[in-house]
């Protein structure tokens, strides 16, 4: 089964499906999910397979209720998840059937006394499968192999301690579960033979939290978090006793990240445990446990949501490491001995020797020898490539370091370096350029047939409430799509326009349902108007947490602003550098660069600037010229349209620089291309163009609500914050073009722009 060249998907919302298990999932689609997972059916079921009614303590009655109305409400499990699930519900009561009866028959296997175990407990992905592996190399050890877990009294016809049927059934789940998801196995191998998570232990109790991290049952996971489970770890020495009854070992070595959460209950049930904490970046190891979730989760179901697994994850993973340390200072610190990933991958036998010194146990030749026949064994990528991306699941880097900064600092861990997604890799024009309308509208439909979405649009939960967002150019078209959703999710919104008012705002107030909408009028052709504008704000005491520069336009010919500058220039560049300095210095939009209101981290302001591929057009920006009036006409109309948006990609990618400080950005500053839309932004093309142009507007280009998708993405979503210097086009991260992201074109460009401005700008 060793797949090599294999390379997991970050498709998540659709998760790999072999033909069988599609028609299998068509056939067997309606279901009564409250009689499949009725617990006292269960029981029943698991009574009359093995003929014994003892379950031993009832205990495990509530937890199982629980976790089985989560499945019916909350789940989504597609036919065949459905059929493992109750299978292995079933399996889990058998075995308790079993485990009581063999107690009954031997009543000495619950005194057998379990000394000194070694229990593995730190964060997943954090080297602990290597540890516990070598670890259960010793021969004087005893760990869980994974066909044990599944079932560990034995099974009839097997004798008290025979396994051969046990193995067998183990053996088929495994090549079953690489057939149905063989990425799984590159995430995280599951064999037969291999020592396992003693999570699965906690199952015959059923409260563990291996149903969340494959399942969505949020119901479950929260009445989990608020029972003792000192029960369950009782039952699980149970199970362990009569494991070691079967085959024993001078000690026990146990793993899972499961047990981070209830240290104390297992200390209370086994008080001489050696707790070995393993320590990583979780820079590095949230999007890889979030995938291996994500991809656990596609096992059962088609509906995988990656930023709800984020979420869930996120705040899980510090209440373990919260838990854990609380355990530790109360004054079980001498339990623990810490280890890093690092040092384990820099000489994993020196860890080893570690953690055996702080047990009080003797590293012998034999016991390192079989250590190493593991190492030499076991090499990475044996069943494929795990290949994932963080911000898949809504967690930025900014959000991951707040969120664990104090476990860092606590237990030194080091930075680790993290690939660059190559999404973001420099490209350059596609299709046939924007030299004029017909080339333009052609590329257009190009880049929306061949510029594949790798990131995924925000979601209707996501909310704004409590935020402040002003967007230009909002009265019709994009604009107005995303002064909707915004509203939508609860944020006071501002619609700053040089029309439509009061229309295009009681428009925006119908379609969200919000009682915070709010019109202001702006000409970005005149920039006495903005001036106006950014004082008003001001003048109010208004902040701003997002601002969307929006605002554009495509005139057939040359026209002169109100100050004697290009239309375009104007409204595209010109008008924007004034807004935000202005906004910028009156702490309108919090910093600390210009004003000494800034917000920090995750919560700094952001900024998006709607621009266009028609950047990449450009030759460059005529700096001996910056400012001067260009005329044009039809001809080459759209290639001053691409240098003006080109000022705003470098404007854009130079105030990100500007706007970050020591500890990192004080405002968030993006760009993006939101590609055709079928928006009036044409109105001012040549009239023999637009016979041609509306119906294939009409038909090809994007509607202002789906084209909205990546700006709402800039400005709200999580998998963003604490960044700047984005740039996207439709929903696909990608570089600016390398003349807008030059830092000395960019300082040119500002300067350049400065001196334009210099006088309106020394007024205030």
């Amino acid at each position: 089964m060793k797949r090599p060249d294999l390379v997991t998907s970050t498709d998540y919302a659709h998760p790999h499906r072999p033909w069988p298990l599609r028609a299998y999932n068509r056939a067997r689609r309606q279901s009564d999910l409250s009689q499949l997972f009725d617990p006292e059916t269960l029981m029943g079921e698991a009574s009359a397979a093995t003929g014994l009614t003892d379950f031993g303590d009832p205990a495990f009655v509530e937890p199982l209720r629980v976790l089985t109305e989560s499945l019916i409400r909350e789940a989504g499990m597609h036919a065949l998840g459905r059929d493992i699930m109750r299978g292995r519900i079933v399996s889990m009561l058998a075995n308790r059937l079993r485990i009581e009866a063999r107690v009954a028959a031997d009543p000495s296997i619950v005194a057998r006394p379990l000394r000194r175990p070694i229990v593995i407990a730190g964060l997943q992905r954090t080297g602990t499968t290597v540890l516990h592996r070598l670890l259960a190399a010793d021969p004087r050890a005893r760990s869980l192999a994974s066909w044990e877990a599944l079932h560990p009294a034995p099974m009839p016809f097997d004798g008290p301690t025979g396994s051969s049927r046990r193995r067998a059934e183990a053996k088929l789940a495994e090549v079953s579960l690489a057939a149905i998801a063989p990425e799984f196995f590159a995430i995280h191998p599951v064999e037969a033979g291999a020592p396992e998570e003693d999570v699965l232990l906690l199952d015959h109790v059923f409260t563990s939290q291996a149903p969340e991290a494959t399942l969505h049952v949020p119901t479950y996971a929260r009445w989990l978090e608020s029972h003792d489970l000192v029960p369950a770890y009782r039952y699980m020495k149970r199970i362990l006793q009569v494991l070691d009854a079967q085959r024993t070992g001078e000690f026990w070595v146990l793993k899972t990240p499961h047990h981070m959460e209830y240290l104390d209950e297992l200390l209370t049930v086994f008080p001489d445990a050696v707790i070995v904490a393993t320590h990583r970046d979780p820079q590095a190891t949230m999007g890889s446990f979030c995938s291996m979730v994500a991809h656990g989760r596609g096992v059962f179901a088609d509906d995988v949501d990656a930023r709800e697994v984020g979420r869930h994850w996120l705040r899980k993973v510090r209440r373990m490491i919260d838990r854990s340390v609380a355990v530790r200072d109360s004054g079980h610190a001498a339990s623990f001995v810490d280890v890093s990933y690092y040092d384990v991958l820099a000489d994993p036998m020196a860890q080893v020797r570690r953690i055996y010194a702080h047990a009080g146990r003797e590293l012998t030749t034999e016991a390192e020898s079989a250590m190493r026949a593991v190492l030499e064994r076991d090499t990475q990528h044996r069943f494929g490539r795990h290949v994932y991306r963080t911000r898949d699941f809504g967690l930025s880097p900014t959000i991951i370091e707040e969120t664990f900064a104090d476990y860092r600092e606590r237990f030194a861990v080091p930075r680790e370096s993290v690939e660059r997604d190559a999404s973001t890799a420099a490209v350059g024009p596609s299709g046939v350029g924007h030299s004029d309308p017909i080339r333009a509208t052609v590329t257009g439909i190009f880049d929306l047939f061949t510029n594949t979405g790798f990131l995924v649009p925000i979601g209707e939960d996501a909310r704004m409430d409590g935020q402040t967002a002003m967007v230009t150019g909002s009265n019709t078209g994009l604009g107005k799509a995303i002064a909707i959703d915004f509203a939508r999710r609860g944020a006071r919104v501002l619609m700053a326009c040089r029309s439509g008012i009061p229309e295009a705002g009681l428009d925006v107030a119908a379609a969200s349902g919000s009682d915070k909408v709010e019109m202001l009028g702006v000409d970005l052709g005149d920039l006495d108007s903005v001036d106006a504008l950014a004082a008003e704000l001001a003048r109010r005491g208004i902040t701003l947490d997002v601002l969307v520069c929006n605002a554009g336009l495509v005139p057939s010919k040359g026209q002169r602003s109100k100050q004697g500058f290009e239309m375009m220039f104007s409204v595209h560049y010109l008008a924007n550098h004034l807004l935000l300095r202005r906004l910028l210095t009156s702490g309108v939009v919090p910093n600390d660069v210009y004003a000494t209101n800034g917000r920090h981290g995750s919560s700094i302001p952001r900024v998006v600037f709607v621009s266009s591929e028609a950047h990449r057009s450009s030759k460059g920006l005529d700096f001996e010229h910056f400012g001067a009036f260009v005329d044009y006409s039809v001809s080459d109309g759209m290639l001053h349209y691409g240098n003006t948006k080109l000022a705003l990609c470098t404007f854009a990618s130079e105030l990100a620089r500007r706007m970050s400080v020591e500890g990192g950005p004080s405002v968030a500053v993006h760009a993006l291309c939101p590609g055709p839309v079928d928006s009036s932004i044409a109105r001012d093309a040549p009239r023999w163009s637009k016979p041609l142009l509306a119906p294939v507007m009409r038909r090809f280009f994007r509607s202002p609500a789906k084209a909205a998708e990546p700006v709402v993405y800039l400005s709200i979503a999580p998998d963003v914050a604490g960044d700047t210097g984005w740039y996207m086009h439709l929903m696909r991260q990608k570089a600016a073009s390398d003349l807008a992201t030059n830092p000395e074109n960019g300082r040119r460009l500002w300067v350049e722009g400065e001196a334009l401005l210099a006088e309106r700008l020394a007024r205030h």
